[in-house]
């Protein structure tokens, strides 16, 4: 039948799509938007970048992955897609805390509920120039499962994993140590022993680009406190997983020179000296008190007066507007909350600390749930630590919120079986440096384990449980 005023401009064939065991791996082709003038990110398992901006429903394309659902269904760049699945969507918002509202929950919906069909195609419709059009596109068959998810993640992982022990960064640097830590634990979390290997030789590659420089005479050297808390977290987590304390030397060492590192008011910096004429950063002395916590957990002694000092600081940070976490106690207010508040959060439940502070910083995790992706510049650390906040502190929260977050899974799922980066509305610089394909695989991968509980930061609480 044809529809007045549209043309057809291609079905694809379902049964020839059927038959394709793998797409090609998509990247999307994303543009850094610092101030949040349009927002790209991936289209599921279409294999094609999109760009929304503030006011508008309608979702431009701006690449189209060779090979992908979307290109041989006809896709093109410079198509805009008004409708999916038959639904409108309302029209997006830059403003954080809106979330996933409007046209990007809207395609996620569409595109679940098309790839539970049989055969699996989604309809869209879609303005090229002057003229709308509806597309049908072939799509790999069967719904999102997170559990199977999480497995295809580990799997990209591990065939991506360099000799090294590392995952490539963005750029040079130290940023392999972070974002490779975080590669490390969703291996970890996976929770098989097939990983094990992959999981040791990061673990020795962190240990000697990063904790063989610490010389605790002199804190002024060694690794970043980004760095040394990572890989604290890390070593904790996999000592407490497996009950291997092989690394428990190193543990320790980066545990003691984050203490150090606290001033007598409190404050820590990326490294030694204080940033922002000595305002410093609460997003490190939250994860500081992550990792001494855990830590802890594996027989490590907890410098006292550090923690108690970097608390102090923390509680000095809180927005009384939200109940959640801000820059600094000179700067409270912040609109990207979740990685200071979630890591803080998880690390009072692993202490067993200040029950009522942490069930107070996952409840503004759960009320202002929009506000995940954005962490200093960093989707990746906004969701790791948010979910692990709220799982830890307030399971039922987490619940809630991790239903609403799944049109994120669907439209972070790539058509290859593993997933692409989709970061914040504003400045994503952060994640860029770590590496957008390796640390979206690990953000997506944690934030599913946190469904599970198995890992300590999780509000896990059994030990040596790793391939069990």
């Amino acid at each position: 039948m044809k529809i007045p005023g549209l043309f057809v401009l291609a079905v694809s064939s379902l049964s020839s799509l059927a038959a394709e065991s793998v797409f090609p791996l998509y990247h999307p082709k994303l543009e850094n938007s610092k101030k949040g003038e349009h927002h790209d990110f991936p289209l599921g398992v279409l294999s094609a970048t999109g760009r929304l901006v503030d006011g508008e429903s309608e979702i431009l394309i701006m690449d189209v992955g060779g090979g992908g659902p979307a290109e041989k269904a006809g896709l093109l760049a410079g198509d805009r897609v008004v409708m999916a699945g038959g639904r409108k969507p309302e029209p997006f918002s830059k403003d954080t805390g809106t979330g996933l509202a409007g046209p990007q929950t809207a395609l996620a919906l569409a595109l679940d509920a098309a790839s539970g069909a049989s055969p699996s195609s989604l309809l869209l419709e879609v303005r090229r120039g002057e003229k709308q059009l509806p597309l049908t596109v072939g799509l790999p068959g069967g719904r999102l499962k997170p559990s199977e998810l999480l497995d295809a993640i580990a799997k990209h992982l591990l065939a991506t994993q360099q000799k090294s022990g590392r995952w490539q960064p963005g750029v040079g640097g130290d940023a392999d140590v972070y974002m490779s830590a975080f590669c490390a634990l969703s291996l970890l979390a996976a929770d098989d022993r097939k990983y094990l290997p992959a999981i040791k030789a990061a673990i020795g590659f962190i240990n000697e680009k990063s904790t063989s420089s610490i010389d605790l005479k002199d804190p002024r050297g060694g690794p970043k406190n980004w760095q040394a808390a990572s890989s604290a977290i890390l070593l904790a987590e996999y000592q407490l997983a497996t009950g291997d304390d092989t690394y428990a030397e190193e543990l320790a060492v980066n545990c003691d020179l984050m203490a150090a590192r606290v001033t007598e008011n409190g404050r820590m910096g990326h490294h030694f000296d204080i940033p922002y004429r000595g305002g410093g950063l609460v997003v490190i002395n939250v994860q500081a008190h992550l990792a001494w916590a855990l830590a802890e957990k594996c027989g490590y002694k907890v410098d006292q007066g550090a923690w108690d000092r970097s608390y102090k600081e923390v509680q000095a940070s809180v927005d009384r507007n939200t109940g959640a976490l801000g820059y600094s106690s000179r700067a409270p207010r912040s609109p990207d909350i979740s990685a200071r508040t979630g890591a803080m959060a998880s690390a009072l439940v692993v202490a067993g600390r200040e029950g009522e502070m942490a069930r107070r910083l996952a409840t503004a995790l759960r009320d202002h749930h929009g506000r995940m992706r954005h962490a200093h510049a960093m989707s990746s650390i906004g969701l790791i630590y948010g979910f692990a906040g709220l799982k830890g502190a307030h399971p039922k929260g987490h619940e809630e919120v991790m239903r609403k977050w799944r049109p994120f899974l669907e439209l972070s799922r790539n058509a290859a079986g593993s997933v692409s980066y989709f970061g914040g509305k504003r400045n994503i610089g952060g994640d860029q440096y770590l590496g957008l394909a390796p640390i979206a695989n690990a953000m997506v991968a944690l934030m599913i384990a946190s469904e599970e509980g198995k890992l300590h930061m999780h509000g896990g609480t059994r030990k040596a449980w790793f391939g069990k």
